[in-house]
């Protein structure tokens, strides 16, 4: 495989180490006594996995003032040093990239507009050439990248790396974007849902850091939202959890008539572009689609029950012209006993969230973790 990852003497003790790589990766850095009472595992044993990293150059410690008994006192982070995993997001009107080190932090980045693809090979030769381009920029300034990972919008087939559809690119149907990457580039390539990404991003570093179970929707060019649960990013039963965008609003007319969120109140349903143009609806558009917004999260909150729903992309910016539509919609229908407990939170990481959490994920791919019920 890569040469980041030891050889436990078991499955249990591989489990261990990669939960411990996972909770530094979200925390940002902790002692071993806190370790040790987050992930329950005693503290003898976290002491003994921590000492072995730090050897391995996967952990570095930070010492830290005040009492110092035993080694209480020193805390242990990833090493930012030990390499780089890669991002690629990809949506209807635009391609980004970006590179993290090993600690999660963002060290480059590159975008470009998607133009709309006469046909599919259009469509592949231009994403593969904004990823030849990034890669090459990228091996001239870094030594080591261990992973790339993919952000893939539509109805994904995680597991295969496949787009089986997105309404936005038509020639994207049964895509197999994984593999035409990771042919290209040479590493090892792990996709996701791009707005499972951005949740992922935004849990280690943004709005939801600390949270153990919220919602992050996002409104750009389509619609989407990604779910903690209980501490756990969830991807359903058939990997499809947070298609929100494919959920229907009903009208007075005939029901092949309705449309669903996605047709309604994305950037591409409006004829939109909000990074390239600003921020311009009418007064009417603004309030319809942040009650629409308002009253689906509402809905949403009655069914999750989440400590917070952070919310994502150009329509969601808290100083444009649907946000206070959102939050009057959503205090006027969820249930009251939500209203006040529930918070919704402006997305705290900006345009690369989900190319952030795609290499976030390359991440926890190369240190995975078996949940205990698999």
């Amino acid at each position: 495989m890569i040469g980041v990852k030891p050889s436990p003497s078991s499955k249990s003790e591989s489990n261990k180490r990669n939960m411990l790589l996972q909770a530094l990766h979200r925390r940002g850095s902790a002692s071993r006594l806190r370790l040790a009472r987050a992930l329950h595992i005693s503290n003898s044993r976290v002491c003994d996995l921590v000492d072995e990293m730090v050897q391995e150059k996967l952990l570095v410690e930070d010492a830290v003032g005040g009492d110092r008994r035993g080694r209480r006192g020193v805390s242990v982070r990833l090493n930012p040093e030990l390499g780089q995993l890669i991002g690629f997001d990809m949506e209807a009107k635009r391609l980004r990239m970006v590179v993290t080190n090993f600690a999660g932090e963002i060290v480059w980045q590159l975008r470009e507009s998607l133009r709309p693809p006469k046909d599919r090979q259009e469509l592949v030769d231009h994403i593969l050439a904004f990823v030849d381009n990034g890669l090459a920029e990228i091996r001239k300034q870094f030594a080591n990248p261990l992973a790339f990972g993919i952000a893939a919008s539509g109805v994904i087939d995680a597991k295969r790396g496949t787009i089986l559809h997105y309404d936005m690119l038509p020639h994207a149907v049964d895509l197999p974007v994984r593999d035409l990457i990771c042919h290209e580039v040479n590493l090892p390539c792990v996709m996701e849902n791009n707005i499972r990404a951005m949740t992922l991003a935004e849990w280690v570093a943004g709005a939801a850091k600390g949270l153990n179970t919220f919602i992050c929707m996002a409104v750009r060019s389509g619609v989407g939202a990604g779910l903690v649960l209980n501490g756990r990013l969830r991807a359903g039963s058939h990997g499809l959890c947070g298609e929100t965008g494919y959920m229907v609003l009903p009208t007075a007319t005939s029901s092949s008539n309705w449309k669903s969120l996605q047709q309604t109140v994305s950037e591409s349903a409006l004829g939109i572009d909000i990074e390239a143009d600003g921020f311009v609806v009418s007064d009417s558009t603004a309030r319809r689609c942040g009650e629409l917004i308002g009253s689906q999260l509402a809905s949403i909150a009655a069914i999750i029950d989440p400590e917070a729903i952070v919310l994502a992309g150009g329509m969601m910016n808290p100083q444009g012209p649907v946000w206070p539509h959102v939050l009057e919609t959503f205090r006027t229908h969820a249930l009251p006993e939500l209203v006040e407990r529930v918070h919704l939170l402006p997305a705290q990481l900006g345009l690369f969230a989900a190319a952030q959490g795609a290499a976030h994920r390359a991440m926890y791919e190369l240190f995975p973790v078996v949940p205990a019920t698999a």
